[in-house]
């Protein structure tokens, strides 16, 4: 057996200048309830470090596996930052029609 080590010192140079950006937010829950109540100023504060020309991504997951049918499902959007009004606003009526499906799954499986 042949073992090699070696100790050093590594500089690290901190930038002042360094920039920090958020480029996907991934919201997964197991209730209804949850999803129904996100706070969409926080999903907005989340992005507010990015570029007007940054890609962002947002992807809402329900996974219900206690229903019947074990009801699975998400959404993605995705757009530039300076969208993301927009994108919030799409994201809230989407969320809300796969909520309606989710409680339709919810009540046909007697949970």
């Amino acid at each position: 057996m042949f073992m090699h080590g070696q100790e050093g010192k590594t500089k690290f140079k901190y930038s002042e200048n360094a920039e920090t950006r958020v480029t996907s937010l991934k919201y997964s829950s197991n209730s209804i309830k949850e999803l129904e109540t996100i706070n969409w100023a926080d999903v907005k504060s989340i992005f507010e470090s990015n570029k007007k020309d940054e890609v962002i991504k947002m992807i809402f997951e329900i996974d219900l596996k206690e229903s019947k049918n074990k009801f699975k499902s998400s959404i993605t959007l995705s757009g530039m930052t300076k969208e993301l009004d927009s994108l919030i606003i799409r994201s809230k009526n989407m969320l809300n029609a796969l909520i309606r499906i989710a409680k339709r799954n919810k009540i046909n499986s007697k949970l």
